[in-house]
């Protein structure tokens, strides 16, 4: 990745799938002040 063209809030987040519960990591500027932990990783 190439380094200063992303914000500096630019971070793995967990998104969930509200209609069937499906969880899945990605990368993400968007705000949240929840946390949960998958497979031992804590976001």
């Amino acid at each position: 990745m190439k380094k200063g063209i992303h914000p500096e809030n630019y971070r793995v987040v967990v998104f969930k799938d509200m209609s069937d519960g499906t969880q899945f990591f990605s990368r993400s500027t968007a705000a949240t002040k929840d946390t949960i932990e998958i497979d031992g990783v804590r976001d």
